[in-house]
């Protein structure tokens, strides 16, 4: 029947509508009964089980209606945004009363379109909003997708862009989602203003910031986009620089950023107030002091009467935290306090501590990793199952697991968790993310080296995900050609052990003096002899045949044959990640013997070092220094193809091939011209210092800058040559490569002008 008129005086229940997201009943005061509910039907809904309806709602059979109950049964069913309208109505059937729901659904979102959006794609869009195609119509997600997809667009360097919806009915029950965009142009920054700021010079504090001022590089690098998230970021960065260089009071007023008229430029000028620099008055400690303080003075960064620093006191927290959490404090809490004393720049730091109760490792659980075996992650662990919590084992732990190069840098975390009714123990959940290992490679180029090449390889840095590495490579050149098959199994049976092997055929135009063949295998072994250092023993068997002589200084008999060596070596590597070093070093030396039979001795010393120190942000200073001596063995002559020349992309870059080294003025083999040939020299010595940075961390690209110093011939006539040169670096899916500009400063290449170099692979 059609709705009934209930109620004393002007109460009516007559159909409750909620339209445009409004609903519409009133709140009629006191419970007023309506009818004793004798069944409750729902109608008009086509795609929400109607008992889905039923269980929101209060309501049952045998109740007796009233005004309240009918209004919280409405708003109950409204709630679950699956439905436009929504009325009530009372039936009669069979004399008996019926309460009767009628919906209307929400329509189906059958397609998302964007509308306007030159800058972004459709694909990085729809990647932000929570709106599916094939779900139901919400305005509220909807109002939600507009906020992410501005957010989005802001993070984008589109700071003045906005975003509307609408829908387009498509019929009764489907409609097409359209976002309309108006994105206006990448809002740049011009112009970076500081003021107030003595103690350091705004091209200083810029360095600092994340926000950068438009440039001629910033087409490639993406810097000079106004981010506001990135901006907010930066007063906290500038802060913190400030209370790094002991300005405890910086206070940093709100920014004023003023945009141009058409619209495309943004100046930012920032208020400091630096206030006064402090020293460090007095380091106290109370509490539950477990050591003797002068130990911890000792450790400590942070020192009396010197300038007072964030960052030392934030390293110093650590240290004194792992202190305790090394003797099974795993809860140790240590608070500072900062005091400054009146009258005076000068601050007192007292450190309180909390030592908690003794606790010990539980179960080590690992997740995230589907690829690598369980094995390949706890081998790096050096934590035990029921040992005493240890903080520095802990962060070692995770530092080995980094070192690997398996796994996102970022997503290696590891979490203390005390499993239920047991506080004194701690599992450790450790949580990686892993990242592509393997790489499949097929590329054709030119190469100031070698000319025109053809390159394959397929390497594989976690072999089966267990830790194995598996190369091949394959290199097709105008001057050289090369092949070789090199595995490494870096735990053998599980053992602390490391066993390794390869193949190679070579063959080398390379040098203007000669060719050269060369063919063998080598197998190594490796074991830890201390942290972070390994010793390693590799027996190398090697054949080779020069052909195509220019040199006439060459002995033939001399060069050919069988070479085989003995080589000891040992390896210190602290890098943070062997595939992209951020900071550390490696250090290397090694000794080879070759006469263990064959046709050929000598001995050869090599010494390597490299390190890699973050300076500021993502800025990386890297230096690498080699060093190698070949000696005569029984006055036995050395063969010219072992002997070290300087020059190139692998060295010294300001120069080509072979430019360094002894030279002698000989007539070419079979000719009458006279020219000089590099004969090689039994020393070299090189070192190159770098800075690099990521122009654009999303396409992997960085720019280099670089100086570079070396020497090769002999140590009685020594003649340093050295270069300078920039260079851009990008980390492709074949492998890193290198465009690079050197220019020699030394002897008679220094007015050749630039050598332009590129090269497959890192340089260290």
């Amino acid at each position: 029947m059609s709705l009934r008129f209930i109620s004393l005086f002007f109460f009516s229940i007559f159909a409750l509508v909620f339209n445009s997201n409004v609903f519409a009943a009133e709140d009629l005061g006191a419970h007023i009964d309506l009818f004793k509910i004798d069944s409750i039907v729902v109608s008009g809904n086509k795609k929400v089980e109607k008992e889905a309806i039923l269980e929101k709602i209060g309501s049952k059979p045998g109740m007796t209606l009233d005004n309240y109950l009918l209004k919280k049964d409405l708003e109950k069913i409204y709630s679950m945004k699956y439905f436009e309208n929504v009325e009530a109505h009372q039936d009669t059937v069979d004399g008996k009363n019926v309460l009767r729901f009628l919906v209307k659904e929400k329509p189906i979102i059958t397609k998302i379109s964007f509308e306007g959006n030159d800058g972004l794609s459709d694909d990085d869009l729809k990647g932000q909003v929570k709106s599916k195609v094939f779900a139901i119509l919400d305005t509220t997600t909807i109002k939600s997708d507009v906020q992410a997809l501005l957010k989005f667009y802001e993070e984008k360097g589109y700071f003045l862009a906005s975003v509307d919806f609408k829908e387009k009915k498509l019929n009764e029950e489907n409609t097409e989602l359209i976002f309309n965009i108006k994105e206006f142009d990448k809002v740049k920054v011009k112009k970076i203003n500081f003021l107030g700021n003595t103690a350091f010079k705004d091209e200083e504090l810029k360095t600092i910031l994340q926000t950068q001022e438009d440039s001629l590089f910033s087409f490639m690098s993406g810097t000079g986009n106004f981010k506001e998230i990135n901006f907010q970021n930066d007063i906290e960065r500038l802060k913190y620089f400030y209370r790094m260089k002991g300005y405890l009071q910086i206070n940093i007023g709100t920014p004023e950023i003023t945009v141009s008229e058409d619209k495309k430029w943004v100046f930012i000028t920032m208020k400091l107030t630096e206030g006064p620099q402090f020293t460090v008055n007095k380091i106290s400690f109370q509490g539950e002091v477990l050591f003797p303080e002068g130990d911890l003075r000792e450790k400590m960064v942070l020192k009396e009467q010197e300038t007072y620093s964030e960052e030392s006191l934030r390293k110093d927290i650590q240290m004194l935290t792992e202190m305790y959490q090394d003797e099974g404090y795993a809860f140790a809490n240590v608070i500072r306090n900062l005091n400054v004393v009146p009258g005076e720049n000068k601050v007192d730091v007292e450190f309180s501590f909390e030592k908690g109760k003794i606790a010990y490792f539980g179960r080590v659980n690992i997740k995230g990793n589907p690829k690598s075996r369980d094995k390949v992650i706890r081998r790096e662990i050096t934590i035990k199952e029921g040992q005493k919590f240890n903080g520095t084992a802990l962060r070692q732990s995770k530092e080995n697991v980094q070192r690997l190069g398996f796994y996102e840098p970022e997503s290696i975390v590891f979490n203390t968790v005390s499993p239920k009714d047991k506080e004194d123990v701690l599992d450790v959940d450790v949580s990686v993310k892993e990242k592509n290992t393997g790489q499949i490679s097929l590329g054709a180029g030119y190469s100031t080296a070698t000319g025109g090449f053809f390159q394959a390889s397929v390497t594989q840095s976690n072999f089966r995900g267990m830790g194995q590495n598996l190369s091949f490579s394959l290199n097709v050149a105008k001057t050289s050609n090369t092949f070789s098959i090199d595995f490494t199994e870096p735990y053998l049976f599980d053992t602390k052990w490391s066993l390794g092997g390869g193949v190679f055929i070579s063959n080398n135009d390379t040098s203007s003096s000669f060719s050269e063949r060369r063919k063998g295998g080598n197998i190594r072994v490796g074991y830890p002899i201390y942290q972070f250092t390994n010793l390693y023993l590799t027996y190398k068997l090697e054949d080779t045949t020069i052909k195509s002589v220019e040199d006439p200084s060459i002995d033939v008999n001399l060069e050919n044959g069988l070479a085989s060596s003995v080589q000891t070596s040992i390896v210190h590597d602290k890098r943070d990640d062997r595939s992209d070093p951020r900071k550390g070093y490696f250090l290397s030396f090694s000794t080879e013997y070759t006469g263990i039979g064959g046709d050929k001795k000598w001995l050869k010393n090599e010494v390597e070092s490299r390190t890699f120190i973050p300076v500021v942000g993502d800025l990386i200073f890297r230096t690498r220094f080699y060093a190698g001596k070949l000696n005569q063995v029984d006055s036995r002559a050395i063969p010219r193809t072992e002997k070290f020349t300087l020059g190139g992309s692998r060295n010294l870059r300001g120069y080509s091939y072979e430019d360094i080294g002894p030279k002698k003025y000989l007539q070419r083999t079979g000719t009458g011209v006279y020219e000089y040939f590099n004969t090689g020299g039994e020393f070299m010595s090189f070192a190159n210092f770098e800075f690099q940075h990521p122009l654009s961390r999303e396409a992997g690209l960085k720019w280099v800058v670089f100086f570079d110093a070396g020497h090769a011939g002999d140590l009685d006539h020594v003649k340093v040559y050295t270069d300078y040169g920039f260079g851009f670096r990008w980390f492709s899916p074949i492998g890193v490569l290198r465009f690079e500009f050197g220019y020699p400063l030394t002897g008679e290449f220094k007015d050749r002008g630039s050598q332009f170099h590129f090269d497959i692979g890192q340089l260290f």
